[in-house]
């Protein structure tokens, strides 16, 4: 089941409600489920971005003090692709909210109707883009289905396997570090360290000192592995067509 993680930002809880139920239901529909988090202003959804990141933001137009279109072109400023649907009873605003190329606009005057059509593109856009690149893999309560894409590395912390996305937050899977990494390998993944296997699409930088993320972080290459992860990445670039200087 394909599992995503919304956030609802609306200013009146009773709106807010009503989306996240929308949302939830429809999806369901369609074969998936999601992890909702709602806000009562744009300040609070801002902060969690920064911690974790959304598949989807449902974003109200009109709230006091920064509006959610004010919100989204901070967000696309900062270089965000978060998928992001406006619903607002400011129809009027619609041609204003074009350049941050929201998914869609859900009229809250049809809302039933635009909020189901908007969850369907939404599964659609992801499904076009994530279909031939996708990994399920068993959680503690379900299946997940992920993009490869969007793993920049899996961490080995005793029991549990970690997928590090690239949206900000983690999701525990149930399989070892072996399986996973037969599985990922003809997509680019490499078993860096006993406890490390990384996506070489996400590598920034790899010396004998070790691997570094684009997203900044570390990752230790055992000594003993140094120059076969070197040779393999050299492989990996070379069938990117990347130029080796």
């Amino acid at each position: 089941m394909l599992q995503f993680h919304i956030a609802v930002c609306d200013d009146e809880p009773f709106a807010a409600a009503s989306i996240s139920g929308a949302a939830d239901r429809e999806l369901l529909r369609l074969g998936a489920e999601a992890r909702i988090e709602s806000f009562g202003d744009v300040t609070g959804l801002a902060a969690r971005v920064q911690e974790e990141g959304f598949d989807l933001i449902l974003l109200d137009i009109e709230m006091p003090q920064v509006n959610g279109l004010e919100f989204a072109r901070a967000l696309r400023s900062a270089g965000n692709k978060t998928e992001i649907v406006f619903v607002s009873n400011s129809e009027d605003r619609v041609f204003e909210s074009l350049p941050l190329r929201p998914l869609a606009f859900v009229r809250k005057s049809h809302f039933t109707e635009d909020m189901a059509q908007a969850i369907q593109a939404f599964v659609r856009s992801w499904k076009s883009l994530k279909t031939d690149r996708v990994v399920t893999l068993k959680m503690a309560h379900a299946m997940g289905t992920f993009s490869v894409d969007d793993i920049i590395y899996v961490e080995a912390r005793r029991r549990d396997k970690i997928l590090h996305m690239v949206n900000g937050r983690t999701e525990v899977v149930i399989v070892t570090l072996e399986e996973l990494g037969e599985k990922l390998a003809p997509v680019g993944f490499c078993r860096v360290h006993k406890g490390f296997l990384v996506n070489f699409a996400h590598v920034s930088q790899l010396s004998s000192k070790g691997i570094v993320m684009d997203n900044g972080e570390s990752i230790p290459i055992s000594r003993g592995t140094i120059k076969e992860v070197k040779l393999a990445y050299m492989d990996f670039l070379s069938n990117k067509n990347a130029v080796v200087m």
